[in-house]
């Protein structure tokens, strides 16, 4: 009877693998090539909005314990009618293995590269093997300890959750959410004997949860403004405050912070506030050595009212918009349509389909999700009188950045 009832899941298991039409089919040794030169030419580097300042990762070397408790963050949104509303996330850790470090940081920075070069398509990333992954940050030879690592590293993304209380205001349904979701569901791999790493075949895929199926279609993900080596090439916290900067620095030429906020979002773990101080003054100047595009200087100084430490980022050009240049992207890309009844409804005003349809035309998927992002991120923020104008100006600014021109006057 056992038996029975393994094979009787293992028949379950099976079936969700291979009865859904739109899976893609096994590629060929070919097409794996193909792909892997795609990927990793892959231009700027995405991510999403709401994780680039939402903790997720702990940066310690050496924790003495993995952290069980959950990472709790608030900030204010705007709610009905404009009022402030103090919205709380909680990332809860893996039951197995704590948060993630500095190289589940990595996996989650290639497995969102990979989501948009395959166009964000169906609920499923395809990695291929897990070389494959350690490949694309370097890794030639990997030990047994990188796959072990890697494997870790992928089960905390399946299983960490995030508990959001008053994630955002529903204008449609009028009403506040509150959201339990989590960034992955299953994983699987595949190999061609019982036992050996070193037997991977080239099949291995993530399922991407509907949550975050749901970000990439609707919202997308906002540009970095610097390509996969060069983010490779910086050190964890450093990855993670360049993140937070170009996601701040699309819409803010200065952006300033209370530097106790601010290590509660990166995260930075020191408990001594000059060794806070410190440690953000350090990753600060080595985005700087490094020359990050979008960074010209930072200080910390002391508010003169509140008496806190500020941290001040000053901007040196808003973070690069650019297509994705392979055809077969391009392909993927949304249709016109799609593109203006997306601006119609989050603009709210449908009559200026004539406009959007121009945006839509001369920015394409990636310009137009890029704006409408920047646009959803303004309107958590603080109350917008006019949504029509300031999408508007968030397009032209877009179109700026492409090196294209849009104006009413082109209507």
């Amino acid at each position: 009877m056992r038996n029975k009832g393994l094979q009787s899941i293992a028949d379950i298991l099976q079936q969700t693998l291979f009865s859904d039409s739109s899976k893609p089919s096994a590629p060929t040794e070919l097409q794996v090539q193909k792909q892997a030169i795609t990927l990793t030419t892959a231009p700027t580097g995405r991510y999403d909005f709401d994780l680039a300042e939402f903790p997720f990762f702990h940066f310690d070397k050496n924790p003495a314990q993995p952290l069980k408790d959950p990472i709790t963050y608030t900030d204010t949104i705007t709610g009905k009618d404009g009022q402030p509303v103090i919205r709380q996330w909680k990332v809860y850790p893996s039951a197995a293995y704590g948060f993630g470090g500095p190289t589940t940081q990595l996996v989650l920075y290639d497995l969102l590269q990979l989501y948009i070069g395959q166009g964000c398509k169906g609920n499923q990333i395809q990695f291929g093997t897990l070389y494959n992954l350690l490949q694309r940050r370097g890794i030639r030879s990997p030990s047994t300890r990188d796959y072990q690592r890697l494997r870790r590293d992928i089960e905390i993304l399946c299983s960490c959750r995030f508990h959001c209380k008053n994630a955002f205001w529903d204008r449609e349904r009028q009403s506040y959410v509150d959201m339990n979701w989590q960034l992955f569901n299953s994983v699987f791999y595949f190999k061609a004997t019982p036992d050996s790493l070193q037997s991977e075949m080239p099949f291995g895929f993530i399922e991407v949860s509907s949550v975050l199926q749901q970000i990439a279609r609707t919202r997308g993900f906002f540009t970095l403004g610097f390509p996969a080596p060069f983010f490779y090439k910086l050190k964890p916290l450093e990855q993670r405050l360049s993140i937070y900067l170009a996601k701040k620095f699309m819409s803010q030429s200065l952006h300033q912070r209370f530097v106790e906020d601010l290590a509660k979002a990166l995260p930075i773990d020191a408990k001594r506030p000059d060794n806070v101080r410190a440690i953000l003054k350090n990753a600060a100047a080595g985005l700087i050595e490094k020359q990050v595009p979008f960074l010209a200087g930072f200080e910390l100084r002391k508010s003169s009212r509140e008496g806190k430490w500020v941290a001040a980022f000053h901007r040196r050009c808003v973070p690069a918009v650019s297509s994705y240049p392979t055809e077969e992207l391009k392909n993927l890309s949304m249709p016109t349509s799609q593109l203006v009844q997306r601006l119609s409804e989050v603009s709210g005003q449908p009559e200026d389909w004539r406009w959007w349809r121009k945006c839509a035309e001369q920015l394409g998927s990636a310009g137009v999700e890029s704006a409408i992002g920047q646009f959803e991120e303004t309107c958590r923020l603080r109350r917008v009188e006019n949504p029509g104008a300031m999408l508007t100006k968030i397009l032209k600014d877009v179109a700026t950045q492409m090196g294209r021109s849009i104006g009413k006057n082109a209507i």
